[in-house]
């Protein structure tokens, strides 16, 4: 994932419509969660998570990834959907986080509610990965 984001991408963080699909999404973080982060299953979302507009997963995943990127909103799509005040929305990558201040990024906030144990360690394939960059940009 982090190999395909770029600055200046688009990202979408809107509601499920299919309810097979949502309750997928919901299964599937709860899995990642429990497999890479070892939280426990109180901690992990509810079946029906994805209806709540403040506890959702939607909302890990945009945090998780605004540890990695700077995100900006773009647009004010969703506020003729009922979805003032919550975090829904079109986000532009403005900026890629070097490796330090991934790990600071993580260390310093809860995501979503749950504070995650985790830190990015480099390895010698990271060279080519922009994400982990403390070098000029250009390769």
């Amino acid at each position: 994932m982090f190999d395909i984001l770029e600055e200046g991408d688009i990202i979408s963080f809107i509601p499920f419509e299919d309810e097979a699909v949502a309750k997928d999404f919901v299964a599937q973080t709860n899995q990642m969660l429990a497999d890479y982060f070892e939280v426990d299953d109180e901690l992990c979302y509810s079946e029906d998570s994805y209806l709540d507009n403040h506890d959702n997963p939607v909302f890990f995943w945009k945090d998780y990834l605004n540890c990695f990127f700077t995100l900006e909103l773009v647009g004010d799509e969703m506020s003729n959907e009922g979805f003032e005040g919550t975090s829904y929305g079109m986000y532009k990558i403005v900026e890629i986080a070097y490796i330090n201040e991934v790990n600071k990024r993580l260390k310093q906030r809860r995501i979503n509610g749950l504070r995650l144990e985790y830190k990015v360690k480099s390895t010698p394939m990271d060279r080519n990965k922009h994400w982990n960059r403390t070098y000029d940009k250009d390769f």
